[in-house]
C-alpha cells in the first residue's frame, strides 16, 4: 500500500543548504576554522557551476559577520562587508530579469489574465532573492558599528532595500503551496522580518519617527514572535535565530534595559538555551551566553566560571585567524572581576586586551589605570594614563571611538597622566565611574552595591573636607585682607596704602566672580542615588537624585551627570509606581508617577550639551518609555505562549506596504522634513 504522503524531491538548492547548516553548527560549537575551511572549499568547488545558488558564499559572509560582530575590528568589519557584498552579487547575478518591453507586456496582459502562479519560481530563484537580501541586511547592520547619525541614514536606506526584496519573497512562499516550500526560506524570512521589527525598534526615537515615515516596521514583539518561529522551524537559519534572541535577551539588556524587564529577559534566555543545548549539547559557544546570563542574574561567581569553562574548552592558539575571538570572555573576565570590586585580579584581563586588542588599545589601557587607581597604585596609574593618547587608533570608521573621546577627556580634564590626579578624586572613583556608565550596577550583588556606596561616601566626604578648608583659608585670608585696609588707611596718602586697597577690591571681585564646577560632588551623589535604587533603598535614592538639578548643578567637564540623573529620577519613579501597586493593587490606574516619569525622560533626552555616550543614553530612555506604556495599559512588552508553525502568513509576519513610496520626490522629502526632527537633516537628505 502506497503512503499517503508524497516525498517532496530535494533539489540542488536544498541539499547545498542542508550542507551549509553543517558549517554554522561547526562554527556555534567554536570549530571556527573547520567551519570557515568547509564553506571556502564547497564555495570553490560546488559554487563553480554556473547555475549554482551561492549558499555557500553566503554563509562564509555570515561567519565573518559574526567575526566582526565579537572582535569589533575594523578589519574584518571590511572583510565582511566586502564578503557579503560578493554574496548578493552572484545572487543577483541568478535571478532572471526582464526587459523593459517584457515588463510592460507582463503589465498589460495581467488585465486580461491572472498573473503567473508563485508556484512556478523555483526554489533555487527564491533561495538567491533571499541571499541577497539577507546580505544587503547584514551590510546595513555593520554600519551601525559606526555609530554616527550619516552611519545610520547610510543603514536605513540598505534596510529599505532588504526590506523590499524580503516582502518579494514573503509574497511567493504565501501563495506557494505548504508542500513545496523549503523549510531553509521559510525560516529565512522569518528571521529577516524578525530581526528588522527588533533592530529597528531599539533605535532612538528621532530616528524612529525618520523610519516610520519610509515605513518600516518596528514592532518589537511581532519580531521576537517572528525570530522564535524560525528557531523552532529548523534550517539554515534555525541556530542563527537562537543566537540573536540569546543576544537580545542577554548582551543587549546591560545597555538598553531596564530593572523591570531584567526578569523577564532571564527566563526567556533560558527557554532559548534549553532548545539550543538540545540541538548542540556539546557546543562551548553557549557558554558565551551562560556566562552573561550568570551575570544578568547577579551571580558573578557563576559567570566566571562558565567564562572559564568557554577559554579551556575552546583553547584557541595564536595562529588560528579566530584567535582574536577570544578577546570577546577575556573582555568579560576583566568586567565581572571589577563588578566583584577585585581589582588587582581585573587587571590580568585587561593588561591582555591592552597589549593584544586591535579594536582599542587606548581604552583598554585607561581601563587598566583606573583599576590601579582603585588600588592606590597612583605611580603606575598615572603612568598608564600617560600611555592612553600613544595608543589611541584616531579615526575608525571615519570617527573617533566613543570609549577612546571618553577616555581623552578625562585624562585631560583631570590631568590623570600625573600622580597627583590619580591620586585626585576622579582617580580614586575612576574604576566605580567605569561600572556605573557601563550599567553593571544592576547586574552587581547587594553586598557589592554597598561596598560601592562606601567608596563614594569615603570619597564624598574628602570632597566636603576639602571645601570646608577652602572656606576656612577664605575667612582667615579676608580677616587679613581687613587688617591690612585698616592699617594702609592709617598711613593716609601713602601710594603703597593705595595699591594695597586697589589689589584687595580686584582680588574679591574676581573671587566672587568665579565659580567652582559642583562635577565631583554631583557624581559621587549619582552613583550613590544609582546603588541606592538599585538596593531597593527609594527614599535614600529620591533624597540623592533630587540634588542633581540643572539649575542648582554647575558643572563644567562631568556634563553626562544632568542628563543621567533625570534617567535616573525616571527609573526611580517607575520603582515607586510598580511599589505602590505591590502594596495597594487599587493604585494601579493612578499614573501621576508614571507623567512625572516621562518628564524626567523628555529632560534627559532633551539635554542640549554634548557629552560622552549620548546614543546609549537615548536607548535607555526609550526602553524606559516602553516600561511605561506597559504600565499604563499599552502595548506589553510580555512575552507571548508561541506554538510551532510553517504557516507564514501569521499576524507576527506582517509587511508593511511601501513599495509607492517614492524617496525622491519633493512631496516626500517635504513630508520627511516636517515629521522628521533632526539636527543633521541635510546628512540625511545627502544621503538620499
Amino acid at each position: 500500500m502506497a503512503s499517503s504522503h508524497t516525498q517532496v524531491p530535494r533539489n540542488a538548492a536544498s541539499v547545498a543548504s542542508d550542507d551549509a547548516e553543517t558549517a554554522l553548527k561547526l562554527f556555534l560549537q567554536g570549530k571556527f576554522d573547520e567551519a570557515e575551511a568547509f564553506v571556502e572549499e564547497n564555495a570553490k568547488t560546488r559554487e563553480a557551476v554556473v547555475s549554482a545558488v551561492p549558499i555557500f558564499t553566503h554563509c562564509h559572509a555570515v561567519i565573518l559577520f559574526a567575526k566582526a560582530g565579537i572582535t569589533g575590528t575594523e578589519e574584518d568589519r571590511k572583510q565582511a562587508a566586502e564578503r557579503l557584498t560578493e554574496a548578493a552579487t552572484m545572487a543577483r547575478e541568478h535571478v532572471p530579469t526582464q526587459g523593459w518591453v517584457k515588463s510592460i507586456a507582463v503589465w498589460g496582459m495581467s488585465y486580461f489574465a491572472a498573473p503567473p502562479k508563485q508556484d512556478d519560481i523555483s526554489e533555487e530563484e527564491l533561495s538567491c532573492r533571499i541571499i541577497e537580501a539577507e546580505a544587503t541586511y547584514l551590510l546595513a547592520l555593520l554600519c551601525f558599528f559606526e555609530e554616527s547619525m550619516a552611519s545610520f541614514f547610510k543603514a536605513a536606506l540598505l534596510i529599505r532595500k532588504a526590506i523590499r526584496g524580503y516582502k518579494h519573497c514573503h509574497t511567493i512562499l504565501q501563495r506557494q503551496q505548504h508542500a513545496n516550500r523549503s523549510k531553509h526560506d521559510v525560516g529565512a524570512v522569518q528571521l529577516g522580518f524578525g530581526g528588522f521589527s527588533l533592530a529597528i525598534s531599539m533605535l532612538p526615537p528621532k530616528l524612529l519617527r525618520l523610519l516610520s515615515v519610509l515605513g518600516f516596521p518596528c514592532n518589537r514583539q511581532a519580531g521576537l514572535n517572528s525570530i522564535d518561529q524560525s528557531l523552532r522551524g529548523g534550517g539554515l537559519r534555525s541556530s542563527v535565530a537562537g543566537v540573536l534572541l540569546l543576544s537580545y535577551h542577554v548582551v543587549l539588556p546591560a545597555f538598553f534595559s531596564i530593572p523591570q524587564e531584567r526578569e523577564q529577559h532571564v527566563q526567556e534566555a533560558e527557554r532559548v538555551l534549553t532548545m539550543l543545548q538540545d540541538l548542540f549539547p556539546s557546543s562551548f559557544f553557549l557558554s558565551f551566553y551562560r556566562g552573561r546570563l550568570q551575570r544578568l542574574k547577579g551571580d558573578l561567581q557563576g559567570s566566571i566560571e562558565w567564562f572559564m569553562k568557554l577559554d579551556k574548552g575552546l583553547d584557541l592558539q595564536p595562529e588560528s585567524k579566530f584567535f582574536k575571538v577570544r578577546h570577546a570572555w577575556v573582555y568579560e573576565l576583566g568586567l565581572s572581576h571589577m563588578m566583584k570590586l577585585e581589582w588587582e585580579t581585573a587587571e590580568r584581563y585587561w593588561t591582555e586586551l591592552q597589549e593584544d586588542s586591535v579594536w582599542s588599545p587606548a581604552f583598554f589601557a585607561y581601563v587598566h589605570a583606573a583599576c590601579l587607581c582603585m588600588r592606590g597604585e597612583t605611580k603606575a596609574a598615572a603612568d598608564n594614563f600617560s600611555k592612553v593618547k600613544g595608543l589611541m587608533r584616531g579615526m575608525f570608521s571615519g570617527r573617533i571611538l566613543a570609549e577612546e573621546q571618553y577616555a581623552s577627556r578625562k585624562i585631560k580634564d583631570h590631568a590623570l597622566d600625573t600622580e597627583e590626579g590619580s591620586r585626585s578624586l576622579q582617580g580614586r572613583l575612576s574604576g566605580v565611574e567605569f561600572l556605573y556608565l557601563w550599567n553593571s550596577f544592576p547586574q552587581m550583588p547587594p553586598e557589592k552595591l554597598e561596598e560601592v556606596i562606601r567608596i563614594i561616601q569615603e570619597a564624598e566626604q574628602t570632597i566636603r573636607q576639602g571645601t570646608q578648608e577652602a572656606e576656612e583659608e577664605g575667612a582667615e585670608s579676608d580677616s587679613k585682607s581687613a587688617t591690612a585696609e585698616k592699617s594702609a588707611e592709617q598711613v593716609s596718602g601713602s601710594k603703597a596704602a593705595q595699591d594695597t586697597i586697589c589689589f584687595n577690591n580686584i582680588r574679591a571681585f574676581l573671587e566672587e566672580d568665579e565659580e567652582d564646577g559642583d562635577d565631583d560632588l554631583a557624581l559621587c551623589i549619582l552613583m550613590k542615588g544609582t546603588a541606592f535604587r538599585e538596593l531597593g533603598k527609594l527614599d535614600e535614592a529620591q533624597e540623592c537624585l533630587n540634588q542633581i538639578r540643572e539649575e542648582t548643578c554647575y558643572l563644567e567637564t562631568e556634563l553626562f551627570v544632568l542628563p543621567m540623573a533625570a534617567y535616573e529620577r525616571a527609573l526611580l519613579l517607575i520603582n515607586q509606581h510598580a511599589y505602590r501597586v505591590s502594596q495597594d493593587p487599587l493604585q494601579k490606574s493612578n499614573f501621576d508617577l508614571l507623567v512625572e516619569a516621562e518628564k524626567e525622560l523628555s529632560t534627559a533626552e532633551g539635554y542640549k550639551h554634548d557629552y560622552n555616550f549620548l546614543w546609549r543614553l537615548l536607548g535607555r530612555v526609550h526602553a524606559a518609555r516602553g516600561a511605561i506604556q506597559a504600565f499604563m495599559g499599552g502595548e506589553s512588552s510580555q512575552s507571548s505562549d508561541l506554538s510551532s508553525t510553517e504557516d507564514i502568513a501569521s499576524a507576527e509576519c506582517q509587511w508593511i506596504d511601501n513599495d509607492d513610496f517614492d524617496i525622491n520626490s519633493p512631496r516626500t522629502r517635504q513630508k520627511l522634513r516636517e515629521q522628521v526632527d533632526l539636527e543633521d537633516k541635510d546628512i540625511f537628505f545627502d544621503a538620499l
